[in-house]
């Protein structure tokens, strides 16, 4: 007897820049829910090896990239710290940066983009990613993007980055706007997008773009908030930089922050906020509102650092 099944569901829960908010209450709640993979876009502390280990324990399948302050000291002294290359150690193939994680249950392959980014036109540091990974150039970096996207088992790829790509906006509050500093101007990643130009060239998918590192409260305007969620065609760009992750409720009560996709058939059918209580119970799941572009800018410059 023939039965009608529709297609495998997997859930990818998505953990925004940690920044030290990290409670027993969201271990419980992932180790419960079971996602069929836990995304990590960095930020987990400033080289804070306590924290990477804490993520280390969790017992579910996870795929992380570092942010900007887990190798804060690093950049600063162009060289990986003993920290850093402590952090990388434990994490091992579960940082995923310029590789490949497959998720065959729905049919996508999750590729990590540049590790430690601050975001803008540079590297910041071409000698640490040298020491590495032996990149020094944004060409280079984009390249490896690229050859992971290649060497992936499926059309349909999810790109897991810290910052997101250059062309979705210069304005403040734009996704990945500058607000801080001399604010405006495009604060993405131009490394990734020349590589989501370069993969969609060769036929393959990039179906969502995952990132943080650009905070949902904005420094100007003090207190406005950022465009997170846009689509450009078939492609999803998420920013899961809601921070702090974890925010009081009047009655005193704590809730922390997590952002759930859901994919079937090399497709995102569903994206949700949620927020988790003490106890590691849902206490609220939302779909944001998704705004429409028309598409990325074109990266004026591949050749500049």
């Amino acid at each position: 007897m023939q039965t009608n099944r529709g297609p495998v569901t997997a859930n990818l829960t998505v953990v925004g820049d940690v920044h030290r908010w990290w409670r027993s209450a969201d271990v419980t709640f992932l180790e419960r829910n079971r996602p069929d993979l836990t995304m990590f876009v960095g930020d987990l502390g400033d080289e804070d090896v306590e924290m990477v280990e804490r993520i280390c324990e969790l017992s579910v399948p996870k795929a992380v990239i570092l942010g900007n302050h887990d190798a804060w000291q690093s950049f600063g002294r162009k060289a990986a710290t003993a920290k850093l290359q402590q952090s990388l150690a434990l994490l091992g193939d579960d940082h995923i940066a310029y590789s490949v994680r497959e998720v065959p249950s729905c049919g996508i392959s999750v590729i990590g983009a540049r590790p430690f980014s601050w975001g803008g036109p540079s590297l910041r540091s071409p000698e640490l990613y040298d020491e590495i990974y032996g990149i020094h150039t944004m060409r280079q970096s984009a390249a490896a993007i690229v050859d992971a996207a290649r060497n992936a088992q499926h059309r349909d790829l999810v790109i897991l980055a810290h910052n997101g790509p250059m062309g979705l906006g210069e304005q403040t509050s734009d996704m990945f706007g500058k607000d801080f500093g001399k604010p405006g101007g495009d604060w993405g990643d131009r490394d990734l997008a020349l590589a989501i130009q370069r993969i969609e060239g060769f036929g393959l998918r990039v179906r969502a773009v995952i990132a943080g590192h650009m905070h949902h409260k904005l420094v100007h305007p003090r207190g406005a908030e950022r465009t997170r969620f846009l689509r450009r065609g078939d492609t999803l760009f998420l920013n899961s930089a809601y921070v702090p992750r974890v925010r009081a409720l009047q009655n005193g009560e704590e809730l922390s922050y997590f952002l759930r996709t859901r994919w079937a058939a090399g497709e995102c059918v569903a994206v949700e906020e949620v927020w988790v209580d003490v106890h590691g119970d849902e206490y609220e799941a939302v779909p944001p509102a998704i705004v429409d572009v028309s598409g990325l800018a074109p990266v004026v410059d591949e050749t500049q650092d």
